[in-house]
């Protein structure tokens, strides 16, 4: 997942307590609240999310305490915010990338190569300070993982909806996740190098296959078996 920046400027999450995940969130501004999760994110990256208070978060954001119980009246409440914040910055990303998209097969896939690997740079410290706070916050609440299979649910029925043969946009999206993993945890730096020549190799597969997909099925390239041979 690259949601690159994320805040919700036309979005506010909604701090009562939802009863289960995922829920939407209100489609009022607040700026304050993002300002509110960006101190959140910067408490958990110092000193881990264990040690997550609502008053450090208070500090950090040169509030009140009763200024952020406002927004959200619990430590519970603060880190559900932070994980939906992320997965909705996510669904933002890539549905806006879809819409800028041409039509025809493969218009997802094509979208998130043309998001999430156009430039390194745009994977910032920033991004990965906030993936890192989620990943922190699921680990300690793995009921938080809710939000995030529910955007993923979606940009997958996008995927299957994509005019291309199964598993072609599906390794796309997965080579960006394996990418984000990679980045996120610190195993393998993401240089521009790197970032060209998986978006080169991925663009020639959708380039093989969607002029495939338009011919007539006689004169389309014969799909190899795998497997054992029966005997």
């Amino acid at each position: 997942m690259y949601a690159g920046r994320h805040e919700l400027t036309d979005r506010t999450v909604d701090a009562r307590p939802t009863g289960r995940y995922p829920q939407p969130m209100k489609r009022t501004t607040s700026k304050l609240q993002d300002m509110l999760l960006d101190a959140t994110e910067a408490v958990v990256a110092r000193q881990g999310i264990a040690n997550l208070t609502l008053d450090a978060v208070a500090s950090e954001a040169r509030m009140s305490k009763g200024g952020l119980l406002h927004y959200f009246p619990s430590k519970d409440r603060l880190v559900e915010a932070l994980v939906i914040r992320t997965a909705e910055g996510w669904r933002s990303c890539y549905t806006e990338a879809y819409e800028r998209s041409p039509e025809g097969p493969g218009r997802m896939a094509r979208a998130l190569l043309d998001h999430c690997l156009s430039d390194a740079k745009c994977w910032t410290e920033e991004l990965r300070r906030s993936s890192s706070a989620v990943f922190a916050a699921l680990a300690q609440n793995p009921a938080l993982i809710e939000p995030m299979r529910a955007v993923y649910a979606d940009l997958h029925r996008r995927i299957a909806q994509d005019g291309l043969p199964p598993g072609v946009a599906e390794a796309v999206a997965a080579a960006i996740d394996g990418l984000w993993l990679d980045w996120v945890l610190g195993i393998v730096p993401l240089e521009q190098d790197r970032v060209v020549r998986v978006r080169r190799a991925l663009e020639d597969m959708l380039a093989r296959v969607t002029e495939d997909c338009r011919l007539p099925k006689a004169k389309r390239t014969p799909r190899k078996r795998s497997g054992r041979r029966r005997v």
